[in-house]
């Protein structure tokens, strides 16, 4: 679970790596619309991501943007200047017959929930 209130959801669950391609099921929650889909990020997008994930939450401040190899699905992480997180993305390709947008407002300790578990897959 990265992020769970009484109007939003985002669960990453890890699914399978393959040729040092891991494929997660996300699942997003935002009012009464709920959806889930696979993403799938090279392993090289995973370190990154940690990396990044974490200057950002050292410094409270920037955007990283994870991108699913195999759609246009994404999840985008912003800080602004007063700390506060913006969880925005979508999940499912728009090829394909269904898929989901959505945006989230928190606080930054969401950020250790997902470095935290993309670190246990490394």
């Amino acid at each position: 679970m990265i992020f769970n209130s009484e109007q939003a959801l985002l669960f990453i669950d890890f699914l399978y790596v393959v040729d040092n391609y891991f494929t997660f099921n996300i699942k997003a929650a935002s009012g009464e619309f709920r959806g889930a889909s696979n993403f799938c990020v090279s392993r090289e997008n995973l370190i990154l991501a940690i990396k990044t994930l974490s200057k950002m939450h050292q410094e409270l401040t920037g955007n990283y943007v994870i991108n699913d190899y195999d759609t246009n699905a994404f999840l985008d992480f912003k800080i602004d200047r007063l700390g506060h997180l913006s969880i925005s993305g979508q999940i499912g390709g728009t090829h394909q017959n269904h898929y989901m947008k959505f945006s989230y407002t928190s606080d930054q300790t969401i950020l250790m929930n997902l470095i935290k578990t993309f670190e246990r897959l490394l």
